[in-house]
């Protein structure tokens, strides 16, 4: 969407309305006023019979409130917002098209303020979830025990899918608190324990906020780097398959020092070990994993559901570098796994590899070893490798089992 920067209209005021009408600001009041043209939703634009301004509904699709703004440029123009407009609000649309200097924001009580002054407990340390419009699973990305959630809502991630989900995760002793209709005549707030709102059948109004403390045993969902290998779906004996060792994993990703907003490619991504983790410990950057194999792409795909990391974890298939093609540079890469052709994709990342990017790739076979030191030559690189070995029980008694060691090269490009 191109950026209105050539807006010659006077600036755009964007009014939330939080709870209640009467709540409003002066200044948001004085532009109400003033206004010339007032868009927004049916209810909000019946709340002021009294203006004379020309009232319009905002247009479905919103993708048409550009053209419907540009085609009224000039005019002093009024936009009703619901709750608090820049609190997962209308803003990420308009900003999307409009500079900041060309509109006006009047900020209001949000709905997961509101609902915790119904609570009446403090809401700075909560976390903010947004479920309005996005997978249920993306919750099992962030959730933690003895945590507090606040978490906006739809129509499929009702509080009884977000309780079955919580169950799930081993946190069936949580608090839910469930807020509706927040500042209307009906309006209800309701406690629930997790168990018992699972398994409930109960009607909620489609304008709600759920308010959660995780209580429970979890230990189902990962709290810090480092997610044991049998957590994995691999296909194979929990904790086997394809699938880069914990130790391994772990050295890999504090090689690659991932940053938020960063592009990064997990290549011959296998099952998803790296890359699941990746995105988990990274939710603000994006990681695509490129992999070839049927199987393992379905245990991927498993895995991405599992640990939540639907957003920012994009699965490719196909085979690279031909598969690179479409993606966007990186600014991190970790090869993986280059089906005996590791040169050529070493060469092929390098040459997209964004300036002061890092590249990291591990070999096992003498082949891949080899093709590592050739195509680092002279380059400054850093190399470590890593003998593990886990304890298993033989003839009743504690050994230690070798795996064969990994070599891992790191470069990063001038």
């Amino acid at each position: 969407m191109t950026t209105l920067s050539g807006w010659t209209g006077p600036p755009v005021q964007v009014i939330g309305m939080g709870m209640d009408a009467g709540m409003l600001s002066r200044a948001a009041r004085a532009a109400l006023e003033q206004a010339e043209l007032i868009i927004g939703a049916a209810a909000h634009l019946a709340a002021f019979p009294e203006l004379a301004a020309e009232k319009i509904p905002y247009p479905s699709p919103m993708s048409g409130l550009r053209d419907l703004l540009h085609s009224h440029a000039g005019q002093r123009i009024t936009l009703l917002a619901s709750g608090d407009p820049l609190f997962y609000g209308i803003s990420t649309t308009l900003l999307r098209s409009f500079l900041p200097e060309h509109l006006r924001f009047h900020p209001n009580v949000s709905s997961v303020q509101a609902a915790f002054a119904r609570l009446g407990r403090p809401w700075q340390q909560a976390q903010m979830v947004s479920l309005h419009g996005r997978p249920l699973a993306s919750l099992r990305a962030v959730l933690q025990n003895h945590r507090l959630y606040a978490l906006l809502t739809d129509r499929e991630n009702s509080p009884i899918a977000i309780s079955r989900l919580l169950v799930e995760a081993g946190f069936r002793e949580s608090a839910v608190w469930v807020a509706e209709n927040l500042g209307a005549a009906d309006e209800r707030f309701r406690y629930f324990p997790a168990a018992d709102l699972a398994g409930a059948e109960i009607e909620f109004s489609p304008l709600n906020v759920v308010i959660l403390e995780t209580r429970g045993p979890g230990k189902v969902l990962p709290e810090f780097p480092g997610i044991p290998d049998e957590h994995f779906s691999t296909g194979a004996e929990p904790g086997k398959g394809l699938l880069s060792k914990r130790e391994v994993r772990l050295t890999i990703l504090a090689l690659l020092a991932p940053h938020a907003g960063e592009t990064g490619w997990d290549v011959g991504a296998g099952c998803g070990g790296v890359s699941v983790e990746w995105a988990r410990w990274n939710p603000h950057g994006e990681v695509y994993a490129i992999e070839r194999h049927p199987e393992r792409l379905e245990h991927l795909g498993i895995n991405r559901e599992r640990f939540g990391v639907v957003n920012n974890l994009h699965i490719v298939p196909g085979h690279a570098p031909e598969a690179l093609a479409a993606l966007p540079d990186p600014h991190a890469v970790f090869i993986g796994g280059s089906s005996g052709s590791l040169r050529e994709m070493l060469e092929a990342v390098w040459a997209r590899l964004l300036p002061g990017g890092r590249l990291a790739a591990s070999a096992v076979t003498e082949d891949s070893r080899v093709d590592l030191h050739g195509f680092a030559g002279d380059r400054e690189a850093y190399w470590t490798e890593l003998s593990i070995a886990r304890s298993e029980r033989l003839a009743g008694q504690r050994v230690m089992r070798p795996y064969l060691p990994v070599l891992l090269m790191k470069m990063e490009k001038p």
